[in-house]
């Protein structure tokens, strides 16, 4: 009489215990291995997540080390509707506030206690004449600054995500930019994208912050 699938399943494991009961070295030889191979397996299995692991920490402290502050270009381009310029001892902070732009703030601070002589050099900056430097003109240039840190605020309440960046530069300070979304990955495509940074330069820079 033939045998079902099911039975066959049963029998063969109760096969083998009666046949390592009937052979206590067999069944002493056999089983002694199995430790040895799962520790065998569980380091190696160890060894190789650590070694992906230290690739990748590696590869971004090579990027660290050889442009801890990557140059950006960011394209300058919308309408100026407020200019704050505040003038100290020995320094001079102006801020440049744009609409119609993904731009929101420049904030500049020369060291220089003149405030026309500031303005004359910033309009220079922004590809302006001094009498341009003034609410209602229309910037269209182009920036070039090395990136210190990135602060990304998603304001999921607001519908919208604050950027500011701090620069290394002696005149540019601080860049605010803000994005109309609030998805996290889109955050990420639009920041790299807007400044021209790579995926590891990002995750090297950038830090989010979100706002329920």
């Amino acid at each position: 009489m033939s045998r079902s699938p099911e039975i066959g399943s049963i029998y063969l494991p109760m096969f083998l215990s009666r046949w390592l009961l009937k052979s206590p070295s067999l069944k002493l030889s056999f089983l002694l291995p199995l430790p040895l191979l799962l520790v065998a397996f569980g380091v190696g299995g160890e060894h190789l997540t650590n070694q992906v692991l230290s690739r990748s920490y590696v590869a971004l402290d090579k990027l660290q080390a050889e442009n801890p502050h990557p140059q950006v270009q960011l394209d300058v381009e919308g309408v100026i509707t407020k200019l704050e310029i505040e003038q100290e001892q020995e320094s001079t902070q102006v801020e440049v506030y744009t609409k119609n732009s993904v731009i929101k703030n420049l904030e500049f601070e020369l060291a220089i206690a003149n405030s026309n002589i500031v303005k004359t050099m910033l309009a220079q900056k922004l590809g302006l004449s001094a009498k341009e430097m003034q609410v209602g003109t229309q910037l269209n240039t182009q920036l070039r600054f090395n990136v210190q840190g990135i602060l990304a605020e998603i304001r999921k309440e607001q519908g919208f995500t604050k950027v500011e960046i701090k620069t290394t530069n002696s005149a540019l300070k601080k860049v605010e930019l803000t994005f109309p979304t609030t998805e996290l990955s889109q955050v990420k495509t639009a920041i790299a994208q807007e400044l021209g940074l790579s995926r590891e330069e990002a995750r090297m820079l950038v830090s989010y912050r979100i706002d329920e």
